[in-house]
């Protein structure tokens, strides 16, 4: 793990038994003013919940497009299901309330942007968009929260397992694209820079929209977004591209959203 990892702090709440609610203790900050950390549980665990099932699609969609494949993207379709249902029945026995209008909200930009390179036949930008921005968001706050998870009963096995799944999906979209693109950095960036146009925004913007709910639950976004940068950055180079290409190229996406966010401005 990197140093990000320790820098998540434990929460200070009791452990819940199955069936019953935490304590609603209050986060109170400048940015949030009062947030409940019911409320940021609820709406975490809507976009765990509800972004996993998001996942499962996405992945059945490429295998529409690719039949050599089919096989094995089905399964991580399934997989991906799987860690949604796993997701619902952990946030059930905490007494969470996975919210599903917040995560429709945050994941329908999402969705657009499947549907159109789906419909564009366009396997590769998928191949980026959930293989890469999508996983980098799952894996950079799964990680961390594995810790905080230990709080509460059940979660941190669920997202450990998912998180082992996760780099799983990783390591054979990283292959795919680097024999894929083999050799051919100038065409693979190019990919990348188009779908990044996008898909960065939605993703990393959702990333900074739910800033305030990790914080309340004990988790860093600062940490968070560092770890998907750090992640995708490493991602590009093992698929062939240089350090300081890769770098560049990644700061160039996340330092506008961060902008926008500490400006207080609409991050999608």
């Amino acid at each position: 793990m990197g140093a990000r990892d320790t820098l998540v702090p434990r929460l200070h709440i009791k452990s819940t038994a199955v069936g019953t609610s935490p304590s609603l203790s209050l986060c109170n900050r400048r940015a949030a003013g009062e947030v409940h950390e019911q409320l940021s549980m609820d709406r975490i665990m809507g976009l765990a919940v509800f972004g996993e099932k998001v996942a499962a699609r996405t992945y059945a969609l490429m295998a529409d497009l690719k039949p050599e494949y089919s096989s094995l993207l089905r399964k991580f379709a399934r997989m991906e299901g799987q860690h949604g249902t796993w997701f619902a029945k952990a946030s059930a026995a905490n007494g969470f309330r996975p919210d599903r209008d917040f995560a429709n909200k945050e994941l329908g930009y999402l969705i657009a942007q499947v549907d159109d390179h789906h419909r564009a036949g366009d396997f590769d930008a998928l191949a980026v968009l959930q293989g890469f921005i999508v996983e980098c968001l799952a894996i950079a706050t799964y990680e961390p929260f594995i810790e905080v998870a230990r709080k509460y009963v059940g979660l941190t096995e669920v997202f450990a397992k998912a998180l082992e799944e996760e780099r799983y999906h990783v390591d054979w979209m990283t292959r795919y694209l680097r024999l894929r693109f083999f050799d051919r950095d100038a065409e693979f960036l190019e990919l990348v820079e188009r779908v990044n146009t996008q898909g960065v925004d939605c993703v990393g913007g959702t990333l900074m929209n739910i800033t305030d709910y990790l914080t309340c639950v004990g988790l860093s976004g600062a940490d968070c977004a560092g770890g998907m940068t750090d992640e995708y950055t490493r991602l590009l180079e093992r698929v062939g591209i240089n350090e300081q290409r890769a770098t560049r190229s990644v700061v160039r996406l996340f330092v506008p959203i961060i902008r926008k966010y500490r400006r207080g401005e609409k991050t999608k």
